[in-house]
């Protein structure tokens, strides 16, 4: 699927983990792309946006992995022992009415999960010793709750060395989600504009008509800003200001949720069938929004926070002159 929006050197990567979720040759996608060897590298720059683009092409392509737990449990490798794609972390998710829960998302058959216990250190445990009990969600997303943890015990990760590498890992996760946010609404913004410029009214493309390329110059604006701050955000890494995963990943929730909508009212009623892709797309931006705080949550925890310690969550020019000229 083509990128809507300027190709650059993230693309080529984007690209190329596209290609490899198409293949469909029975393997692992990631093992074909070298995946799980860029995870001991992410502080190389090149390694660390080859291994974030494989996110952006998950979207685009509704590939599902173990990818982002993965990714999430990669600071605690050194910790446990474990190598990359042994160890997957439990993502938390809040829910509505039984608070926050603990998912695994993609086939975790044969690895071992990791179980934070933000205060009481992270716990490492095979998934078959876990009940997990299948969210059923369209956007072709394997989710999957944790319905009964084993009981907590000596943690194998104890607090005081569990609580930088949870920092860490949510950053990770936080940019991860969010450039599959991007990807999933990109594809459905491609969907949009595919079926306005063949779709008639009055007998010219619906395309050509004002409303609807409002709806999908919106769109597209929504999208390049979630584009732009998820590659400055990968490039920057460690040297963004706090939150600032945060700040990422609720635009990214907040802007792919409207793109969505924007794209469905360009649909129309073929946008709403269980035949079209577009509900897909929608319903893995909507997935993956619930994942790490919403983008609801995220800015309310957010204006409370810069209420109350004055903190400007802004990247200082100098850090953002650092990525052009890099």
């Amino acid at each position: 699927m083509r990128p809507l929006l300027a190709e650059g050197a993230d693309d080529a990567f984007v690209d190329a983990a596209s290609r490899a979720l198409r293949a469909g040759d029975g393997g692992d996608p990631l093992t074909s792309l070298g995946w799980w060897d860029l995870l001991t590298e992410l502080a190389d720059l090149t390694a660390r946006q080859a291994a974030l683009a494989l996110f952006r092409a998950q979207g685009r392509e509704l590939a599902d992995s173990a990818a982002l737990g993965a990714l999430m449990a990669q600071p605690f490798l050194d910790l446990t022992g474990l190598s990359p794609g042994k160890l997957v972390a439990a993502i938390p998710r809040r829910s509505a009415r039984r608070g926050e829960r603990l998912v695994v998302v993609g086939d975790v058959a044969g690895r071992s999960l990791l179980i934070d216990r933000p205060g009481h250190g992270a716990d490492v445990v095979a998934a078959d010793e876990v009940e997990l009990r299948t969210v059923a969600v369209a956007g072709r997303l394997t989710i999957r709750e944790i319905d009964r943890e084993p009981p907590a015990a000596v943690p194998a990760v104890p607090e005081d060395r569990a609580a930088p590498a949870r920092a860490r890992g949510r950053f990770l996760g936080r940019i991860a989600a969010a450039l599959e946010i991007l990807g999933a609404a990109e594809a459905g913004l491609l969907l949009a504009a595919e079926h306005a410029a063949a779709r008639e009214q009055f007998g010219r493309p619906i395309g050509t008509f004002q409303a609807v390329r409002h709806l999908l110059a919106w769109a597209l604006t929504d999208l390049a800003a979630v584009d732009g701050v998820t590659a400055t955000a990968v490039r920057l890494d460690g040297d963004t200001p706090p939150r600032h995963d945060q700040v990422v990943k609720a635009l990214a929730g907040r802007n792919g949720r409207r793109v969505c909508q924007r794209t469905l009212q360009v649909l129309g009623a073929i946008g709403f069938t269980a035949e079209h892709d577009h509900h897909h797309f929608h319903s893995r931006v909507l997935a993956l929004d619930a994942l790490l705080g919403t983008s609801t949550e995220l800015t309310h925890g957010l204006g409370t926070w810069v209420r109350e310690t004055r903190t400007d969550p802004a990247l200082p020019a100098a850090a953002l002159l650092r990525r052009w000229d890099s």
